[in-house]
């Protein structure tokens, strides 16, 4: 029995989203403890009316990415690095697509995150390995599929203020922040990805 699924997108606590693809996150008061004590947290602030117009804080406390829906086309989400380089782009119309810079070429959101058989999981590949998000005790956690013994390797949290994601330096070096990034402004803006 997997203990990722337990709780998982079919069956979890939390209310789903509107659009049913994914669980809500709950809303903590607090910042969570982390995960491992040399995990890394960027955080998603600066909201302009959603998480698709925000700043991405770093550990240090700079901004070291945003997101940007630009007014002329709003069917238009854009993931920026400090120095102004698109690293991903969603088109939401017709149906969502994406493009991550070194990851993926254009494919529809829904196949780049998309929802296991049994509804418990969302499964994504970077760079030839496949990994897994899922609902476990409040968060939203990524972690390394097909394997007999899966370690939290990321996790999505909210505060009342700021969505959290919180990285290990395992995941670090896995080089899956930009990929993580990406997920987790997909799975909070409400958008319909499936």
């Amino acid at each position: 029995m997997n203990p990722f699924t337990q709780g998982g997108w079919a069956q979890n606590e939390c209310a789903p989203s509107v659009y049913g693809a994914l669980p809500s996150l709950a809303v903590s008061s607090s910042a969570p403890r982390s995960i491992q004590p040399d995990s890394v947290t960027f955080q998603f602030t600066h909201f302009k009316s959603t998480v698709l117009n925000c700043s991405v804080v770093s550990p240090q406390s700079r901004v070291a990415y945003c997101v940007v829906t630009e007014a002329a086309t709003p069917s238009c989400t854009l993931w920026k690095d400090n120095e102004g380089r698109v690293i991903a782009k969603v088109q939401w119309q017709p149906g969502a697509t994406l493009e991550l810079r070194g990851i993926t070429q254009k494919q529809r959101v829904r196949d780049w995150l998309r929802l296991a058989p049994d509804q418990s999981t969302r499964l994504m590949e970077v760079r030839g390995i496949h990994y897994a998000w899922a609902p476990i005790d409040g968060f939203i956690c990524l972690y390394r599929s097909q394997t007999t013994a899966p370690k939290v390797l990321a996790r999505i949290a909210r505060t009342p203020n700021t969505v959290l994601l919180e990285l290990t330096q395992e995941a670090m070096q896995l080089n899956l922040l930009e990929p993580c990034l990406v997920a987790t402004v997909l799975f909070v803006c409400g958008h319909n990805i499936d």
